[in-house]
């Protein structure tokens, strides 16, 4: 299944917040992670985070059809963070998010991408490792027992 990257319009929003809450709901429900969880975000917020000048969402499209988003901020001069990649769960596992990380990081702007997940979850982290990314610390949940682990990588010279 071909896909294709399309920058977000603010009329896109409402998709990103329903797909949000789909592609987030299980990790809220296991984990109950109050502080930390895209789940429990509300539209105001996602609305201000949109709106931030570093930030460009990206919706991820297979046709014509939103399937998910990414969201990228650029931090430095010469690094992006992947804040969120979000799937609906009827689209995972069919090689959408390879694809568009790969698509990502033939775009970005900068030559580092990092980005943290939780290390409870091998799928994640092995996805990220699959793609290239090497683990470079961890940090604790404040408010729950998920632990986070951070990742890099360099992208080629622009």
């Amino acid at each position: 299944m071909l896909i294709q990257l399309k920058e977000a319009k603010l009329s896109d929003l409402l998709s990103i917040y329903l797909i949000q809450k789909a592609a987030f709901k299980s990790l809220f429900l296991r984990y109950q992670d109050g502080e930390t969880s895209p789940y429990l975000q509300s539209f105001e917020k996602l609305n201000a985070k949109f709106s931030a000048s570093n930030t460009t969402y990206y919706l991820i499209m297979t046709a014509q059809k939103t399937v998910g988003f990414l969201k990228l901020t650029v931090e430095q001069e010469h690094t992006t963070k992947l804040s969120s990649i979000a799937l609906l769960p009827s689209y995972e596992n069919r090689g959408i998010g390879r694809q568009a990380m790969t698509l990502i990081e033939r775009n970005v702007q900068t030559d580092t991408i990092h980005l943290n997940t939780i290390l409870q979850e091998p799928k994640l982290v092995h996805f990220y490792h699959s793609l290239g990314y090497s683990q470079t610390g961890r940090f604790q949940s404040t408010s729950s027992a998920i632990c986070f682990v951070s990742f890099t990588k360099k992208i080629a010279a622009k």
